[in-house]
């Protein structure tokens, strides 16, 4: 067992160590029996540092001298202390022994199951961007482009116009401009109000108040996203008959050849007060085929992939005054608890985890994977795939689009037909709008790249967000779409949010017939 490891059975015990108290005890050779000792011995202190330990090793262990002599590379152990040393290892019984116990990791061991068929079609990759007025002008550049390409392929568009192309007090009928909406604005009188740009330049859009119809339909134009206008263009101005969105067109869904099946997870929050850890083990358990139900038993031994979406850690200054709700104050060490439960889970079942805007990854969208630096341990764990956000891959012939989901909360706020606590509508407006952050300049960021990568180039048979903690979902255009829940009770910040959570709610799927069914962990054992 490696010392990291080891020490993680001290975080699963609930204590925490400085940085400094980490190092000292990796530099121990005896580091297992000393954290045992440290384990049987019930401190009262949930943080310790090099004084804790070295006072507590004067008094029940072994003298400071013997430690230091320890820690030093050119001298040996001596006999006497491997004898003194023995009865102490085979005394405890450790951490991780009572967890085989309790989700019997036995079944770690590979089994004759279906092979992996996986393939990563698509993860970011960390792309060095400055925030500069010309950078994010090829950014919006590239979105324009990328999503007016996706128009061009439409046959019911016809007399395609640039700015370009109206001159005022020149009047054309019937024209269909592609353009960038940069601002909208709703008269007291019910006339809306639209700034349209393309490269070419910039216009004004006019939604009459005697078109209801259409004055209904603009509730849902967004800032910032690309769509078609149709009408006519009068004076300096174009009077708009209709809006088009890029939208996907109707899909038809691939399935797996093999009958097999994959859990949605998201949002587990290790290190908060507000963590369940009594929830996840039980979603590990039923992966592992090991509830007391046999028929949920043989689900669980059918799941091949399990999809994190975000946020498997709680971070650290990731909102107002979180330090008064965490556990874990460190982020290192929320994710070396995290390991050692995503160790508990059987080898043979591929993982495949995405950052979250509580993770250590870039906050600005595209995020990159969780970095090595805050997360050493999960790179040492070889059926573990830690991918951006977003990502594409295909399981089983499946194409599954994974995203965090934190453009939810901006589009909620910025269409009032939408409830805050739902998830499903606002990722059928990114399908609409064929983009993951269609707004600019709210909660999400987004890095100034020379290409948009958050515009829905790929339709995939699966879309998975998570980040709002409350677990929906639907079908839009033959597209399975997924908010994958929460493992994390209400915090005080979600209270005063108004947010209830829906802990341990989430959906498991056939993928050889594409059939969704909920789960809920807290009604099972």
């Amino acid at each position: 067992m490696t010392p990291s490891r080891k020490i993680r059975e001290l975080y699963a015990e609930g204590y925490q160590l400085t940085p400094e108290a980490y190092d000292y005890l990796n530099s121990l050779q005896e580091v297992e029996n000393v954290i045992d000792k440290i384990l049987d011995s019930k401190l009262s202190k949930a943080i310790l540092s090099i004084e804790d330990i070295d006072e507590f090793l004067n008094e029940d262990i072994i003298k400071k001298e013997e430690i230091l002599e320890q820690i030093l590379p050119k001298k040996e152990e001596t006999k006497k202390q491997e004898q003194e040393m023995q009865p102490v290892q085979e005394k405890k019984k450790t951490k991780e022994e009572e967890v085989k116990s309790e989700i019997k990791v036995e079944t770690k061991s590979r089994r004759e199951k279906i092979s992996s068929d996986l393939e990563i079609i698509f993860s970011p990759e960390i792309q060095k961007s400055v925030a500069t007025a010309a950078n994010f002008r090829n950014y919006f550049k590239s979105r324009f482009q990328s999503i007016n390409t996706l128009f061009l392929k439409r046959r019911d568009i016809t007399n395609r116009v640039t700015t370009n192309d109206l001159i005022p007090n020149r009047n054309r009928d019937k024209i269909s401009l592609v353009a960038m909406v940069t601002k909208v604005h709703k008269t007291r009188g019910g006339t809306v109000i639209l700034d349209l740009e393309d490269p070419s330049g910039i216009i004004t859009g006019i939604i009459y108040k005697s078109k209801q119809d259409l004055i209904a339909k603009s509730e849902f134009i967004l800032e910032d996203s690309v769509l078609c206008f149709t009408g006519n263009w009068w004076k300096d101005r174009l009077s708009v008959d209709d809006v088009l969105w890029p939208d996907i067109p109707f899909h038809k869904s691939n399935f797996a050849y093999d009958d097999v099946y994959a859990l949605f997870i998201s949002d587990i929050h290790v290190g908060s007060k507000n963590f369940s850890e009594k929830l996840f083990l039980r979603a590990i358990k039923f992966v592992n085929g090991e509830l007391e139900s046999e028929k949920l038993n043989e689900i669980g031994r059918k799941i091949k992939y399990l999809l994190v979406g975000g946020d498997v850690v709680d971070g650290v200054g990731v909102y107002p005054g979180q330090i008064e709700d965490l556990a874990q104050d460190n982020i290192r060490l929320q994710y070396q608890t995290a390991a050692y439960y995503f160790e508990q889970v059987r080898d043979d079942v591929e993982i495949i985890i995405i950052p979250g805007n509580h993770d250590g990854a870039r906050a600005a969208e595209p995020q990159t994977p969780i970095q090595r630096d805050f997360a050493p341990d999960f790179y040492g764990i070889d059926n573990i795939h830690l991918l951006g956000s977003p990502c594409y891959l295909k399981a089983h012939n499946v194409e599954i689009m994974m995203h965090h989901g934190n453009s939810i909360l901006d589009i909620n706020a910025a269409i009032p037909a939408i409830s805050h606590e739902t998830s499903i509508p606002a990722m059928v407006r990114m399908l609409e709008n064929r983009h993951l952050v269609p707004i600019y300049g709210k909660r999400t960021p987004i890095a100034p790249e020379s290409e948009d990568r958050l515009v829905i180039s790929r339709v995939p048979d699966i879309f998975q967000t998570g980040h709002t903690h409350i677990a929906g979902d639907d079908t839009y255009k033959g597209v399975t779409l997924i908010n994958s829940g929460t493992f994390q009770y209400q915090t005080s910040y979600q209270k005063s949010m108004n947010i209830n959570p829906t802990a341990g709610l989430t959906y498991f799927i056939n993928l050889k017939l594409l059939q969704r069914t909920q789960i809920n962990f807290q009604e099972m054992k």
